[in-house]
């Protein structure tokens, strides 16, 4: 302890430098107030607005409103970043660039990649507006999670998320492993054939591909966010159930006419207990729908882009092995490594999707049960009336997640597209083989 003591007294400077430093980047940039989840995840939205997607973004007040704010750092970053986009966009159109034809001349032509390009461009100029503008500045779904936050309080269940760095430290890897993943590709395909590898289209792809993430990103954060709440509710409910109500624990009475009476008391707080839980319910289910409102169409585009990107490249690649290109195995490899990059990252688009709309599903379908148990075990008739009355709630506030209505996102939509690709697959492998013997 004495050398301890020591080491610390004789360099008091170091430690009063950290400690300096850490209260600058605290005020910088950590929020005055730490009161709920906007609070907490204050460091995505610096990363966002660097990122030129939070030209609108969303501040908390000391009483919990969520309110829109305008960011001049992010409204510069995304003019910069969408200027950009657009003038690699005018290169790639005037040089006409293509990196998949200089691997393997297709029958498609450049068809195939005007199909792609006219899907990726209308992809972006819907995201131009709905990314930076109408997601990023978006009140309604995160003030629901607040009140929610807000009410799981009551029961003594803390929901705040405090561990917001290890989240942005996930977030930007994952950024960044993809990118670099992605121009690491490009650049190990075009390594052999001794081509120049084109900067603006790689940039292009680079873009799209971290437009899509950053929604995937909000989306999937957002479900994540859901399925906690829901399993906090799970878990007061499961309390309920083994009668571990520790609230009440200690009841003192004045009137020695209800001294033998503890057990009302106990019971009337219980049913209480329950009504709150179906208001939480009642409000889980209201931020089910926004997710739904907010994400939908865009998560629908995703999905259409995505499917048509694993047609294309499927497609490609059965050309290329059926024309035996296989035979020049180092071009091969190197057309297999740009190709099943861009397979392998639409497949993980969709699957991350639907795995966290099916996992967010199955954490509320546990509440049905978990109020049938309480109902069935025999308590007293205030509580089951409270419980029947929870279950005929959900029985009409059943969570589903979908693509703007058209279809469900879970294990179920895997299958129907994997179907869909089989069959423009063949259409299209048909349609050429068909021309091209013709």
């Amino acid at each position: 302890m004495a050398l301890v003591h020591t080491n610390l007294d004789r360099f008091p400077e170091n430690h009063k430098n950290k400690e300096n430093k850490e209260s600058f980047l605290s005020k910088k940039l950590r929020p005055k107030h730490m009161h709920n989840i906007v609070d907490a995840t204050y460091l995505i939205r610096y990363v966002r607005k660097f990122a030129g997607a939070s030209v609108l973004t969303i501040e908390s007040s000391s009483v919990g409103i969520i309110t829109t704010t305008f960011s001049i750092f992010g409204c510069i970053s995304f003019m910069f970043w969408y200027s950009l986009y657009f003038y690699c966009l005018y290169k790639i159109h005037a040089e006409d660039q293509s990196i998949l034809r200089t691997l393997y001349n297709t029958k498609l032509q450049h068809y195939g990649d005007e199909v792609e390009r006219f899907t990726n461009n209308m992809f972006i100029l819907y995201a131009i507006w709905k990314v930076p503008f109408d997601l990023s500045g978006s009140t309604v779904d995160m003030q629901v999670i607040v009140d929610i936050d807000r009410a799981l309080k009551a029961f003594g269940e803390d929901a705040y998320c405090s561990r917001h760095w290890r989240l942005v430290s996930i977030v930007c890897l994952a950024q960044i492993f993809i990118s670099v993943t992605r121009i690491f590709s490009v650049w190990m395909s075009l390594l052999t054939l001794g081509s120049k590898m084109p900067i603006e289209k790689v940039f292009q792809m680079v873009f799209t591909d971290s437009i899509v993430f950053i929604i995937m990103t909000q989306y999937c954060s957002y479900l994540l966010i859901l399925r906690r709440r829901y399993r906090i509710l799970n878990k007061v409910l499961n309390s309920v159930k083994r009668n571990n109500v520790t609230e009440f624990s200690v009841i003192g009475f004045k009137d020695q006419r209800f001294a033998d009476k503890p057990f009302l008391v106990q019971e009337k707080h219980v049913s209480k207990k329950i009504t709150a839980c179906a208001k939480i319910y009642s409000m889980l289910y209201k931020a089910t729908e926004t997710a739904n409102e907010k994400f939908g169409f865009v998560i629908l585009l995703t999905m259409m882009m995505t499917l048509l990107q694993i047609i294309l490249y499927l497609y490609y690649f059965m050309e290329a092995t059926a024309s035996g290109l296989f035979h020049d195995f180092q071009n091969y490899l190197d057309f297999l490594i740009y190709v099943f990059w861009q397979i392998g990252y639409a497949l993980s688009i969709i699957y991350v999707c639907v795995y966290f709309s099916d996992a967010t599903v199955k954490e509320a379908r546990v509440t049905p049960h978990v109020a049938h148990e309480i109902i069935n075990s025999g308590v007293d008739s205030t509580v089951t009336s409270e419980a029947v009355h929870l279950s005929l709630q959900i029985l009409h506030q059943i969570p589903t997640f979908t693509a703007h209505g058209l279809f469900k996102l879970d294990c179920m939509m895997l299958l129907e597209g994997a179907r869909s690709v089989t069959t423009f697959l063949v259409i299209l492998l048909q349609f050429v083989t068909d021309k091209h013997s013709n």
